[in-house]
């Protein structure tokens, strides 16, 4: 076998930081996100093998859209880093797919997906890593989070490279990336 693939570990921090209204705040914007992608999709009419007939979504994935348009939107009254807008496209993105598959394969009707949970996705660009101590920005060079994870029983056993944060109401989810042993799936 060559090359090798990256696994990825995570591991959660307990916080009593109030994220709420940061929380509550993103996910309105990650909802309008994917209700400006929803209205956006073109739906072609294809005849299935048994003469059926179906209607495949097509998400609109154009730079135009998505980097002007979408992103401008988005931007509009939001007063927390912009790097959020980015990814809260990404994840809208990310959930539209999933739904795609799902409907694909029947699994899912043509509803419109709704974000329920109060989760932030954090970019490597949103936070910094030094000595033991994470600081998440939460407004630029206004508002920051900072967690302690020195004496965090998993940083013995984490490999690699710290990767995205997840910040969730109670938990802050860290995750570390690192090559798989190339070594370990020897086939004779």
């Amino acid at each position: 076998m060559s090359g090798s693939s990256y696994q990825v570990r995570a591991y959660n921090i307990g916080h009593r930081s109030d994220v709420n209204e940061f929380l509550e705040a993103y996910r309105r914007l990650l909802q309008k996100a994917v209700d400006e992608m929803w209205a956006e999709i073109r739906w072609i009419e294809n005849y299935g093998k048994k003469g059926g007939k179906r209607l495949i979504p097509i998400i609109p994935m154009d730079n135009n859209f998505k980097n002007y348009y979408l992103r401008n939107l988005l931007m509009e009254g939001w007063s927390y880093s912009k790097h959020y807008v980015d990814s809260a496209i990404k994840q809208g993105y990310s959930m539209l797919k999933s739904w795609r598959r799902s409907y694909l394969k029947g699994e899912r009707r043509r509803e419109k997906p709704v974000v329920k949970r109060r989760f932030v996705r954090v970019k490597e660009t949103l936070y910094k890593f030094k000595d033991g101590k994470i600081k998440v920005s939460i407004r630029l060079h206004e508002e920051y989070l900072k967690f302690d994870v020195s004496k965090a029983w998993f940083l013995r056993r984490a490999k690699g490279e710290l990767g995205e944060l997840i910040l969730g109401e109670k938990y802050l989810t860290v995750t570390f990336r690192f090559k798989a042993d190339e070594g370990k799936l020897k086939v004779r």
